[in-house]
């Protein structure tokens, strides 16, 4: 329903005022990692990159931010806390590892899957990958957010960059992460073959229901809440006309339960 009101009626929701903000984070850490490739950045030089390369496109500076700091400065202080963290708690990263971006793209039954994904690699003195861990970098939208995170849609990603990365380094790719940049904490996401199987079946049974124009509505408070068309929607479950159901997610171990199907069934 998400996508039919977004792809197919043209609904553009308001965007909000920090929109960005995660973004500017992750393109500092990855600037970090370009220009610090055998040693670790200090505080100092990890707080210059963030300054330098953090933007807001919807957000200006304050026109007194010594005297009168608003929610531009609030945010780029609070970016550079998180940057430097990253840096000194994950400072081995630039000397034994580096950072590349790699476009792919995934043949899926009627559709081709297509991204950029985070690698963190580590070679042998001849130059060759020994190692490689996908990680996909996340910061919450806005500095504050105790936003609870969906384990399920973070899995499914980091297992589709886990395919992807497997067969562009084949069994070098062996671990995938998302790193919680807030908290500065990396948890391990399941990539193993029956975890990637299961993360294809369910894009694919995606295609399958747009292609069939099947949009039923599904609703739940938790999820209702949070919805861009709350307004727009009746809120009455209905089913889907397929009665497959797609393969249960793999989530970390740390979760309670680790494995769970999507949101428009695990919340019905």
């Amino acid at each position: 329903k998400n996508y039919q009101f977004r792809k197919q009626y043209g609904f553009n929701p308001f965007v909000p005022d920090l929109y960005g903000y995660g973004q500017t984070i992750h393109t500092s850490i990855a600037k970090l990692h370009q220009t610090f490739k055998n040693n670790p950045p200090t505080k100092e030089e990890a707080e210059i990159i963030t300054r330098e390369t953090f933007h807001l496109k919807h957000v200006p500076p304050a026109k007194n931010p010594n005297t009168n700091p608003g929610p531009y400065e609030r945010a780029i202080e609070k970016a550079v806390e998180v940057v430097s963290k990253y840096a000194n708690d994950y400072g081995n990263e630039f000397s034994l590892e580096r950072q590349i971006e790699v476009r792919f793209e995934i043949p899926a039954n009627q559709a081709l899957i297509t991204g950029a994904i985070d690698l963190l690699i580590k070679e042998d003195k001849t130059g060759k990958i020994t190692d490689a861990t996908v990680v996909d970098f996340k910061s919450l939208e806005k500095p504050d957010d105790d936003s609870v995170l969906d384990w399920t849609e973070l899995s499914i990603q980091v297992q589709l960059y886990a395919k992807a990365a497997i067969d562009i380094l084949g069994q070098n790719a062996k671990t995938g992460a998302v790193h919680l940049l807030r908290s500065n904490e990396r948890i391990n996401i399941p990539i193993d073959e029956n975890s990637i199987k299961a993360a294809i079946s369910n894009i694919e049974w995606a295609v399958d229901r747009i292609l069939n124009r099947d949009f039923p509505m599904r609703p739940n408070k938790t999820k209702c809440e949070s919805c861009d068309f709350k307004l727009l929607c009746s809120k009455k479950i209905q089913p889907f006309i397929s009665d497959y159901v797609p393969l249960a997610i793999n989530l970390p171990t740390s979760v309670n339960p680790n494995t769970s199907f999507i949101k428009a069934f695990s919340q019905i």
